[in-house]
């Protein structure tokens, strides 16, 4: 079987997306970041439960909480995540909680 071109048609790769180093981030600012899963937690959180995983990257580590769910489709160890949120400071370092994510 033979596959079929187009010819004159050329794939133009998407822009890369750059996002700041983790270790630079600033509390209660909305920001994008990228990062690896380095830990995966399930905890109670008020009686709820709560998936935390920790992103890090060559400059630092956040955490990022998901309120009522025990785990997340596709989010494991090694896995690269974009989360898009407002993180808050805490005894820890830098949470993020309940932000929009993208598996990468």
């Amino acid at each position: 079987m033979s596959f079929l071109r187009r010819r004159g048609r050329v794939e133009k790769a998407e822009p890369t997306e750059t996002f700041p180093p983790l270790g630079s981030l600033v509390p209660r600012r909305h920001v994008r970041i990228s990062g690896q899963v380095f830990r995966l937690k399930m905890r109670p959180s008020r009686g709820l439960p709560a998936f935390e995983v920790m992103l890090i990257d060559d400059s630092g580590s956040v955490i990022v909480v998901w309120t009522g769910r025990r785990a997340i489709g596709g989010i494991g160890l090694g896995r690269r995540l974009v989360v898009e949120g407002v993180p808050m400071e805490e005894s820890r370092g830098l949470v993020f909680t309940n932000p929009a994510y993208e598996l990468r």
